[in-house]
């Protein structure tokens, strides 16, 4: 896992947030959250029968070496133990047309853009695929529009996406998302392969979150 010398944005969150207040979540009004200062937690099960906690936290900002402007977002995996570990961090560009994912870009780079982790492309709509030009091909693709039950609550007109990357050199990612509009990921299956069964693998379902 790499750190990156941003991520003493940390200091700078704000304490003050408005919990589970947002706008309605109609498939019409797609604002995808993207402020720092919003956290997410999530109730993770690894198929361990612990009790273990994912947060999901916006802590800053940048800019990528295409100068874009990004939002900085950490994922924090907290075990049995209470014990935390920094599961991922990504740069993420969110408009109006689409929300996407890179990794952290290199230290030592001055123009070599971090790989595309996630897109998402608004608005969502069922039967919408995309591709990114990997050479072992990447498909994200949106399967239905239902409601959600999890431990935060019953979400309307949440969506169901598949992204999968084709297998290569022992390596491959088989994910469904579920994206509830003005909220955010609602639930989210993990099952990525790289050498190994990667950190996160399993089933984050919310629990709480807060909105700037």
């Amino acid at each position: 896992m790499k750190f990156y010398f941003t991520f003493f944005l940390l200091i700078f969150m704000v304490s003050c947030s408005k919990e589970n207040n947002s706008p309605s979540n109609t498939s019409s009004n797609q604002q995808f959250p993207d402020k720092v200062g919003n956290h997410w937690v999530y109730k993770y099960n690894d198929g361990s029968n612990s009790e273990q906690y994912i947060f999901v936290d916006i802590v800053g900002t940048g800019i990528l070496p295409d100068g874009q402007n990004v939002t900085i977002w950490t994922s924090t995996l907290q075990d049995a133990t209470n014990r935390k570990y920094l599961l991922d961090s990504s740069f993420v560009v969110v408009d109006e047309q689409k929300g996407v994912f890179y990794g952290v870009p290199c230290l030592t780079c001055t123009t070599q853009m971090p790989d595309e982790k996630r897109r998402y492309i608004f608005p969502l709509q069922v039967n919408n695929k995309w591709f990114t030009d990997k050479f072992f091909g990447d498909t994200t693709k949106v399967l239905n529009e239902s409601s959600l039950t999890v431990p935060a609550g019953t979400f309307d007109s949440t969506f169901e996406l598949s992204k999968t990357v084709g297998y290569v050199v022992n390596s491959f990612t088989k994910d469904t998302i579920w994206l509830t509009p003005n909220i955010g990921m609602t639930k989210f299956y993990q099952n990525e392969y790289s050498l190994g069964q990667l950190p996160g693998n399993g089933i984050w379902e919310l629990l709480s979150y807060q909105l700037k």
